[in-house]
């Protein structure tokens, strides 16, 4: 006799795996941002932490991030999957990047920790050129200082056999190809779906209504206003930002990607005033051809594959000239000399603005004092001294024992 446990609908789990940079960053963003909205409307988003699913996956492919392990990443995993299975709603859904590059036993782990969920899996991806550009500047973000130019030589030259981390970092997580093929060892391929992306215009409406699309969320649960799009830095700021990692990656660590996003991105000559008149990024001209032919290619093996595409495969295979863009290598010195000008401004803004914290947190350790005191003497106001009491009593002919 089958219990009420087993007679509970099969819900669905969506995992959007990568590519990295290509809305890894919106959607965890937004999907945390909307998870009572989504719960409400029977879909869970599994996570206890805004970063949770970082850790889940770093537990999940065993990984270290920087060299270290968190000791909160052990068991981080299993802690999601339990979330998911113990929801009664149709559908869940989890969104990490670094899940392209897991193996086909981490695979495996995954979709038999799920069932009998229906795992489906879900791939966005740009035209290759603009992938080779964000995910330069995800390097950068965190601390490396290699050169566009090289970084792209490199990875056009000897493909995943490019100095580490960035070939593996790249052909390992950006091929959809490669990705989609390991995943397919244990996730039907009806069940996955290749998310393609347009160039970027600033919006993730595109990204955001084509996933939520496929995954069946309401055009009116969530709300992703407000919610930032992450989108590329100008040619001047990633420039900018190689050259600081040159000085300023080993002296902040652990801070260095907080610092990274709160402090030195947004403050240049183009990076306060939107998409208008930014000066974007393109590959170097020896690899459009290249670029162009290999998109191509993967986009007719996609085809091929039987996966369900939401959105359009000519979307890779022809995306439009980006117009005019400017190379990180061809950045003018008095460009970087501005944009240097607009993040020590914002720097000593936020120093002045970190004073005036401190000296208020001061002024209320201060506060707290006086009010202590004052509680004291109110305290021995209201209780006559023991001379005093002495003195009543004699007064009122009684003798002190």
């Amino acid at each position: 006799m089958s219990s009420p446990m087993d007679q509970r609908p099969v819900k669905s789990v969506y995992l959007h795996v990568g590519a990295p940079a290509a809305g890894t960053s919106f959607l965890p963003r937004a999907l945390w941002a909307n998870r009572r909205r989504l719960g409400d409307a029977g879909v869970c988003y599994p996570l206890a932490g805004p970063q949770e699913h970082f850790a889940a996956v770093m537990d999940l492919r065993e990984m270290s991030w920087g060299g270290r392990r968190e000791p909160d990443w052990d068991g981080a995993w299993d802690r999601v999957v339990q979330r998911i299975r113990e929801w009664d709603g149709r559908a869940a859904v989890l969104s990490q990047g670094l899940l392209a590059g897991a193996t086909e036993q981490q695979v495996a782990r995954v979709v038999a920790a799920l069932e009998p969920a229906e795992v489906h899996v879900v791939f966005a991806t740009h035209d290759l050129g603009r992938q080779l550009i964000l995910d330069w500047q995800e390097q950068l973000r965190h601390a490396h200082t290699v050169t566009f130019e090289r970084f792209v030589d490199d990875l056009v030259a000897r493909g995943i056999d490019a100095p580490e981390p960035f070939g593996e970092m790249f052909w390992g997580l950006h091929d959809p190809v490669r990705v989609l093929g390991t995943w397919a060892s244990a996730v039907p391929k009806e069940r996955i779906h290749v998310l393609t992306l347009p160039p970027p215009d600033g919006s993730p409406r595109v990204l955001w209504d084509r996933f939520r699309g496929l995954t069946g969320i309401g055009a009116a649960v969530c709300d992703i206003e407000g919610i930032p799009a992450g989108g590329p830095l100008s040619a001047v700021e990633a420039e900018l930002l190689r050259r600081l990692n040159e000085r300023i990656g080993p002296a902040l660590r652990r801070d260095y990607e907080r610092m990274v996003r709160e402090h030195l991105t947004g403050y240049g000559p183009d990076g306060s005033g939107g998409a208008a008149g930014r000066t974007r990024m393109g590959l170097p001209a020896r690899h459009n051809e290249w670029a162009a032919k290999r998109t191509r290619e993967l986009a007719e093996s996609l085809r091929a594959s039987g996966y369900d595409v939401a959105g359009d495969l000519d979307e890779l295979a022809s995306a439009p000239d980006p117009g005019p863009f400017m190379l990180p290598g061809d950045v003018p010195e008095e460009l970087i000399a501005t944009a240097s000008v607009g993040v020590v401004a914002h720097l000593l803004e936020e120093l002045t603005l970190a004073h005036e914290r401190i000296g208020l947190a001061h002024l209320q350790s201060e506060m707290a004092g006086v009010q202590e005191n004052l509680r004291r003497l109110l305290e021995a106001a209201a209780a006559p001294s023991p001379p005093l009491q002495r003195a009543a009593r004699r007064a009122a002919g009684k003798r002190n024992p």
